[in-house]
């Protein structure tokens, strides 16, 4: 009998990351039991909030106010032009004071980068605050966290989607939620919306790599929303839940299909006849929907 423990990783995306509430409220509503969370940059910040049983109704009603590119915040500083004021006081006023990655009540990792040495972090102890604030941080434009001679910023330049995060809490049924699923880009608004778009072309290709370790992938394509205000608020709510709705309609289907994924695992790893890559791929989560 397998033991079940269900990692859920939520990826960036800016003021897209609203459907990861979408999505989690449709968990809630099966009864799908989370029992590890990762997050990169918007993600991290919806899922510091939730490991810490923060109600999902509070984090609509936080964010609806919280502006994703705020002016009143610009700070020229020597790394950075935006402090991020807004969302800084947000997690102050919900998180527990000082509050830790390891004390979360469901276990948490943070996905940033180190800017200096270019490689990825998985942040499980500290800060949760100065965590979620580096994930989150577009580089050049949000002031990163400086740490021991580490300057951290958004994880997303590494691993957008962080199924090794919850690999790592030790997850053995991954689900992981990309808020890129598309194949075109929307056209820019304004600066920060080149740059994410810049951002999105320079990691999506390995973001659907990545993906390929996941046991449920629920990607969403967001390209007709802002992903720098918060003028979509409610229809992304609505995407986010119509797309869990879609990949896990209810918990018995969650149930079939784990049980479907590692018995075929062990037919493949253990047959005498090499199964090809692409007969394997008719059966993974992208292409398998139990009804």
């Amino acid at each position: 009998m397998f033991s079940r423990r269900i990692g859920v990783a939520l990826g960036g995306g800016g003021a897209r990351g609203v459907a990861h509430i979408g999505i989690l409220e449709h968990f809630e509503s099966i009864n799908l039991k989370i029992h590890c969370l990762a997050g990169t940059s918007a993600g991290a910040v919806i899922a510091a909030l939730y490991a810490f049983g923060v109600p999902l109704e509070t984090i609509k009603n936080e964010l609806r106010s919280i502006d994703p590119a705020p002016l009143s915040s610009f700070k020229i500083g020597r790394l950075g032009l935006f402090e991020n004021s807004d969302m800084i006081a947000m997690l102050q006023r919900l998180l527990p004071v000082e509050a830790k990655l390891e004390n979360s009540p469901i276990p948490l990792s943070i996905k940033v980068t180190n800017l200096i040495t270019g490689e990825g972090l998985l942040l499980t102890t500290g800060s949760v605050i100065e965590a979620v604030m580096a994930s989150s941080c577009v580089p050049g434009f949000y002031l990163p966290v400086e740490c021991e001679g580490a300057v951290l910023v958004d994880g997303g330049l590494t691993e957008n989607v962080p199924l090794s995060g919850i690999k790592k809490l030790g997850a053995n049924v991954l689900i992981g939620v990309n808020l890129n699923g598309n194949k075109v880009y929307a056209s820019p608004e304004g600066i920060l919306d080149i740059v994410s778009n810049a951002m999105d072309i320079a990691i999506d290709a390995q973001t659907r790599s990545q993906l390929k370790q996941a046991d449920i992938s629920i990607s969403i394509d967001l390209t007709k929303y802002s992903r720098t205000n918060n003028r979509d608020f409610d229809h992304l709510l609505s995407e986010g839940k119509k797309a869990a709705e879609e990949k896990i309609p209810n918990l018995v289907s969650l149930l079939i299909s784990d049980r479907f994924r590692k018995i075929w695992k062990l037919i493949r790893d253990f047959s005498p006849i090499k199964i090809p890559d692409k007969f394997w791929a008719l059966f993974s989560s992208e292409k398998t929907k139990i009804s």
